[in-house]
């Protein structure tokens, strides 16, 4: 049973993440977009998400280091 932990509605997470990369003006890595969130999403949540919208060809991803960085598709 949940206490005290509210469900976001369907692809809220996911406009709450494409809103940070706007705000960002430039490619983030996944640390950097879980840093500009509101509340306390895991790393592996936020990865996840880029991974969606990345699939979904919302955003487009390339490397940095070790680490992908994600900006919003043209």
């Amino acid at each position: 049973m949940r206490t005290g932990t509210r469900r976001r509605a369907n692809g809220a997470l996911e406009c709450e993440v494409l809103a940070a990369l706007q705000r960002a003006g430039g490619p983030l890595t996944p640390r950097e977009v879980q840093e500009e969130l509101p509340g306390a999403l895991t790393y592996c949540t936020v990865v996840a998400i880029l991974r969606r919208l990345h699939g979904k060809r919302v955003l487009v991803r390339a490397r940095r280091g070790l680490a992908f960085t994600y900006a919003v598709a043209a």
